[in-house]
């Protein structure tokens, strides 16, 4: 099964110095999908239902994982809102053509990352999931 945290180490091998626009805007896209995709499993393995069951609900998982960290047994602010930051930034660089993206967007999004990272290790993710 694939790691979704090597879309975050894609995301580090892309912020450095003199890379394209276009790079800079995949990295920021895979710092979100990156820490999308790994809460969503970390969430839906420890019996909070955030996946889709059918292809039809896929868009609502986003909104799932992001509402699991507002409210309820993983809330958590900094999470929220550092996964809102994500948000934003990999919104400018997906959709909007008009900003340009450059390594700073890239090391704030590593910054919300690492932020995310650390809550997940320390006390959210930290022990594996409970089974039944």
């Amino acid at each position: 099964m694939f790691d979704p945290k090597e879309f975050i180490g894609v995301c580090r091998g892309l912020c450095q110095p003199g890379r394209s626009e276009a790079e800079y805007r995949t990295a920021v896209s895979r710092a979100l999908y990156g820490v999308f995709l790994w809460a969503r499993e970390e969430l839906d393995a420890r019996g909070c239902h955030v996946k889709a069951d059918t292809y039809k609900e896929k868009p609502f998982e986003h909104d799932r994982v992001r509402s699991s960290f507002k409210t309820g047994k993983f809330r958590h602010d900094g999470v929220s809102s550092r996964l809102g930051g994500l948000y934003k930034l990999r919104y400018g660089s997906d959709y909007d053509l008009d900003v340009t993206i450059n390594q700073g967007h890239v090391t704030q999004a590593l910054e919300y990352v690492n932020y995310i990272q650390d809550a997940f290790g320390k006390g959210l993710f930290g022990a594996p999931p409970t089974t039944s």
